[in-house]
C-alpha cells in the first residue's frame, strides 16, 4: 500500500487531498533521469527555453483564480495575497528570464593588462551546471520555487524539486504547469515526502542545491553538502528591522510597516519583525499603527474579503505565542492581539503590537515568523543603526524618512542583503535585483544576474595570437628573465608617466623576440 501525504487546510482543518510519497529508491531514479536529461537540455537553444517559460506564463494566466484558490486553501493566506506575493512574482520572473537570459549569459571578453601587450585575450563563457535541486518552503510554496525554477531552466539546467510536505498539492500544481508548458521528459521533476527525503538530492550529488527554510535545517543541509563539496544557496531566517526617522510620513510609514509585518500572517523570512522609531514621533507612531492594526480582518472560512490568513503550522503557532507570553512576563505591553484563536476549524493569531520591549527578549532577538510587531524608540541615528545591526540575522531592512539622502546614508551602514527606503519587503518580487542575506540569513543569491550566475559554470578561456613565439617565462630561466619580470613589477607599482615610460623601455630591450631599440 502506498504511503501518502494528507493535505489539510490551516483555515478549516479539512482534508484537501492526498499525494503519494516518493520512495527513496524512486527519488534516486528521478534524479538520475534528470541528470541524463541535462545533457540534452543543456544544449538547447535560448529560443527553446524562452518558449517553455512563455507557455508556462500563459497557463498561469489562464488558471490564475484556480491557482490562487489552491494557495489560499493549502497555505492559509488570503487569495489576494496569493496573487500579489506568489503568482505575480512567478510570472514576472518567467518573463524577465525568458527575455533576458540570453543577454545576461552572453560570452564576455575581458581586457587584461599587461598581458594583452603580448597577444593575450581572455573570454568568459557560461555553461549550465547540470541538475539543480530545490527544497522549497511552506510559507511561499508557489512564488519562491517558481522564481528559482525560472532561473534554473533559462540557464539550461534540469530541476528536481522537493516541496514542503505541508503543501504537497501546490507542488503538484507546479509540476502540472511545467508539464503543460512542454518541458521535455526529465527536465522538471518533483519528489514528495518528509523533510529527510531532501537529503537524497545531496546523496546523488546534484550540481547545486537551493534550500529555503529555517537556520537549523539550513545548517544541517550545508554540513551534508560540504562533505561532497556541493555548492548550496541558502535562503534562511530573518529578524528584519525598520528605522523610522523623525521626519518620516507617519501615515505612509505605519501603513507600509504594518503590511510588512503582517502579510502572510507574519510568516515571512523578510517580514518586518522589529521597529525603531525616533523618540519625537514614537507615541504618534504607536497610536497610528495600533488603530490601523485593529481594523485588519482575519480570513476565517466564511469571509471572502479579509487581510490576515491562518497560521500554517501548529508548531509555529506555539513559538509565536510563547514569545509574546515571555515578553509580557518581562514587562512588555501588548496593545492588541496576543492570543491563539481557533475559528471554524482553523488556527489564527491576530495582529499583535508590543511595546516596552528591549534587546535580549526573544520577541526582539529571535525570529518570530508570526503577526507580531515589537516597537522601540531611539534618540540618536547611530543608536538606531547599532540596534538594527544587533542581530544574528541580516536579510533585509528598511528606513523611513522624507530625506532620501539620509535614508541612503543609513542604508549603507545596515548589515543586510537588501535595504529599502520608504517601502518594505516587496523587492523580493523584482527579477532584476539580487535576493539573499548575510550572517545567519543565508548564503548566495537568487534573482537578478547574480542569481542567474549561480546557475552556471563560469569558464575562462585565454587565447594567444602570437602562439608561435616562445614565452619569456618558459624554461630555461636566466638573468634576462628575472630582470624582465622585475621591471614588470616596477611598471605596475610605479606612479608617473616618465617613470613608467623608462621602465617600459627597459622591458622592450629585454624581450628576446622584440628588436633591440
Amino acid at each position: 500500500m502506498k504511503q501518502t501525504i494528507v493535505s489539510k487546510s490551516p483555515r478549516t482543518g479539512q482534508v484537501l487531498g492526498k499525494v503519494a510519497i516518493t520512495q527513496v529508491e524512486q527519488a534516486h531514479q528521478i534524479i538520475a533521469k534528470a541528470k541524463e536529461a541535462a545533457r540534452t537540455w543543456g544544449a538547447s537553444s535560448f529560443a527553446e527555453r524562452r518558449g517553455i517559460l512563455r507557455r508556462a506564463n500563459h497557463y498561469i494566466h489562464e488558471h490564475f483564480d484556480e491557482i490562487a484558490a489552491l494557495i489560499a486553501k493549502e497555505n492559509g493566506k488570503p487569495s489576494i495575497e496569493a496573487g500579489i506575493a506568489e503568482i505575480l512574482p512567478a510570472i514576472y520572473h518567467n518573463k524577465y528570464f525568458a527575455d533576458n537570459a540570453q543577454r545576461l549569459l552572453a560570452d564576455e571578453k575581458i581586457d587584461v593588462f599587461p598581458w594583452n601587450l603580448i597577444g593575450k585575450n581572455s573570454y568568459l563563457y557560461y555553461q549550465p551546471l547540470g541538475t539543480i535541486g530545490i527544497i522549497s518552503p511552506w510559507n511561499y510554496p508557489f512564488g519562491i520555487p517558481m522564481t528559482q525554477i525560472a532561473m534554473a531552466l533559462s540557464a539550461g539546467n534540469t530541476v528536481v524539486m522537493k516541496p514542503s510536505s505541508s503543501v504537497p498539492l501546490i507542488g503538484e500544481k507546479i509540476k502540472e504547469i511545467w508539464d503543460r508548458a512542454g518541458v521535455p521528459e526529465g527536465v522538471f521533476n518533483i519528489i514528495q515526502g518528509p523533510g529527510a527525503l531532501g537529503e537524497v538530492l545531496i546523496e546523488e550529488n546534484v550540481d547545486r542545491l537551493i534550500f529555503t527554510g529555517s537556520v537549523a535545517i539550513g545548517r544541517h543541509v550545508a554540513k551534508l553538502a560540504a562533505e561532497k563539496l556541493l555548492p548550496v544557496t541558502l535562503e534562511l531566517g530573518g529578524k528584519d528591522p525598520a528605522i523610522v526617522l523623525a521626519d518620516a510620513d507617519l501615515d505612509a510609514a505605519t501603513s507600509g510597516i504594518l503590511w510588512g509585518a503582517m502579510t502572510n500572517a507574519g510568516q515571512t523570512c523578510a517580514g518586518i519583525e522589529r521597529v525603531y522609531v525616533h523618540q519625537d514621533v514614537y507615541d504618534d507612531f504607536v497610536d497610528r499603527i495600533v488603530k490601523k492594526a485593529e481594523k485588519l480582518r482575519l480570513c476565517t472560512d466564511k469571509e471572502t474579503a479579509c487581510d490576515i490568513g491562518a497560521i500554517t503550522s501548529e508548531s509555529q503557532l506555539q513559538i509565536i505565542h510563547e514569545q509574546v507570553e515571555q515578553a509580557k512576563k518581562a514587562g512588555a505591553h501588548v496593545h492588541l492581539g496576543g492570543e491563539i484563536l481557533q475559528i471554524n476549524g482553523g488556527i489564527y493569531y491576530p495582529p499583535t503590537i508590543v511595546t516596552n520591549v528591549v534587546h535580549g527578549m526573544p520577541i526582539v532577538s529571535e525570529e518570530t515568523f508570526g503577526p507580531i510587531l515589537p516597537i522601540m524608540s531611539f534618540k540618536r541615528e547611530d543608536d538606531a543603526v547599532r540596534l538594527a545591526n544587533d542581530s544574528r540575522f541580516g536579510l533585509s531592512a528598511s528606513v523611513w524618512t522624507a530625506d532620501e539622502a539620509a535614508g541612503r546614508r543609513i542604508a549603507k551602514k545596515l548589515v543586510a542583503g537588501t535595504v529599502t527606503i520608504n517601502d518594505s519587503l516587496y523587492t523580493y518580487s523584482l527579477a532584476q535585483t539580487p535576493w539573499g542575506g548575510v550572517k545567519e540569513s543565508g548564503l548566495g543569491r537568487t534573482h537578478g544576474k547574480e542569481g542567474l550566475l549561480e546557475m552556471v559554470r563560469t569558464v575562462h578561456v585565454s587565447t594567444d595570437r602570437f602562439y608561435k613565439i616562445k614565452k619569456p617565462w618558459w624554461y630555461p630561466y636566466n638573468e634576462n628573465v628575472n630582470e624582465l619580470f622585475k621591471n614588470m613589477v616596477a611598471l605596475l607599482g610605479k606612479e608617473g608617466v616618465a617613470e613608467k615610460a623608462k621602465t617600459a623601455s627597459k622591458m622592450v630591450r629585454q624581450l628576446p623576440f622584440w628588436p633591440k631599440l
